[in-house]
């Protein structure tokens, strides 16, 4: 009942905001959009943070509610940003301390041009990262890249990792999916440079993508756009040879590992999950039918009840 009301309270105080605008009032696109990510994050249980974390600006969210409960960190995905783990994190809040965070080169965090983006810099960011918050153990959870983030991270730090999640994660392209084929051709779908490449990244990267309504959509669309620039440089990085050997990484994890996919993945073919799981010592896999590269957006009810049956099947 609880949390149908603060929807309904949501609903309403949006559409007084919309109102606003139409009417001619102060309120602007982008105060609509803080006004709406403010509202999320309240009913997801979460608030924003900032910090200096040495050279980079740091901004996460974290729950409201997290002293004394069992800490879950969630890591996202190339060239998106912490708020796309809100309603997946919205179904956990209340039993995990949930943290989110923009890596640099993402999100609200520094985007300087001559950092290093690389998969391990970002690894040792994660480091630090937790270091910083005073972090002893944790459930990870990663995204696409992620995902491939997080199993470096678990591998040099397996003393402050009870869990894995990977969804959709990258690492391992022996099954090719539509977008390795699209760059083989000098194409780059995950980057958009207009409202148009935008809308068609927004339906490649998923099949059941929700419900975004103007202006939210309209400064989400903006934000990717003026982002094209440190997102080329950021996937130049991560798709660069670096010398990891990830195939090898997949073999050493030692703590428990659950691979989820999207059966419709466009980006990283799902039939990938398979050799995750035969490479991963402890590992188990669901694939979700009809689901694309980012469960936890497309179905995060469904994604948080599978996530708790993991770590409720390993904790026994």
């Amino acid at each position: 009942m609880k949390k149908w009301k603060k929807s309904l309270a949501a609903v309403v105080v949006l559409f007084a905001v919309v109102a606003l605008f139409l009417a001619g009032g102060a309120m602007y696109k982008q105060d609509i959009y803080d006004a709406a990510m403010s509202m999320e994050r309240d009913r997801a249980g979460l608030e924003a943070k900032r910090m200096k974390i040495g050279k980079y600006r740091i901004a996460w969210l974290e729950s409201k509610k997290g002293e004394g409960r069992e800490t879950l960190v969630l890591v996202h995905g190339f060239g998106a940003m912490k708020e796309n783990w809100l309603r997946f994190a919205g179904h956990l809040a209340e039993d995990y301390h949930v943290i989110a965070v923009d890596l640099p080169g993402h999100g609200e965090s520094s985007k300087e041009l001559t950092h290093d983006y690389g998969i391990e810099s970002q690894a040792d960011f994660l480091f630090r990262f937790a270091n910083t918050l005073k972090l002893e153990s944790f459930h990870l959870a990663g995204n696409s890249m992620g995902g491939a983030i997080s199993v470096v991270f678990a591998v040099a730090h397996p003393e402050l990792v009870k869990s894995l999640v990977l969804y959709d994660p990258a690492g391992v392209f022996d099954v090719v999916s539509p977008f390795i084929t699209l760059l083989e051709e000098g194409k780059n779908p995950l980057i958009a440079n207009s409202e148009e490449e935008f809308d068609s990244l927004i339906h490649f990267v998923m099949e059941k993508p929700p419900f975004i309504p103007w202006p939210v959509s309209e400064v989400a669309a903006e934000k990717v756009i003026a982002n094209a620039e440190i997102n080329r440089l950021v996937f130049s990085r991560i798709s660069s040879k670096t010398g990891i050997d990830f195939k090898s990484l997949l073999k050493q994890l030692k703590v428990p590992v659950f691979v989820v996919w999207g059966a419709e993945d466009q980006v990283i073919n799902a039939g990938n999950a398979d050799i995750f799981v035969e490479l991963i010592p402890n590992s188990s896999k669901l694939i979700y039918p009809g689901i694309g590269h980012l469960p936890m957006l497309e179905i995060p009810k469904q994604a948080a009840t599978d996530f708790r049956r993991f770590v409720s099947g390993i904790e026994k």
